[in-house]
């Protein structure tokens, strides 16, 4: 059963964040991607180079979106390792 928020949300989710980008920002894969609620870095996920890892690990931005967003993109969070909403 995924969490509505946890203790993270608050701080770490910014409704006005947007991707930097449409494909990995540090490899230039096109997917499967994740976009870091805080600051829109646009990482690949842990199934292909795990950029959105390191850059939670690099910055401590814990809260990651799934790519493309929609109202059913689901968010997880590093620090509490569940899924959000």
């Amino acid at each position: 059963m995924q969490k509505t928020q946890c203790a993270h949300f608050e701080t770490f989710v910014k409704e006005e964040a947007q991707p930097q980008s449409e494909v990995c920002q540090v490899c230039g894969i096109r997917g499967p991607l994740r976009m870091c609620t805080e600051c829109g870095f646009v990482g690949c996920c842990e199934s292909t180079n795990s950029h959105d890892t390191a850059h939670w690990k690099e910055t401590g931005h814990p809260i990651i979106k799934r790519m493309p967003l929609s109202a059913d993109s689901w968010l997880w969070c590093y620090e509490d390792r569940d899924y959000l909403r």
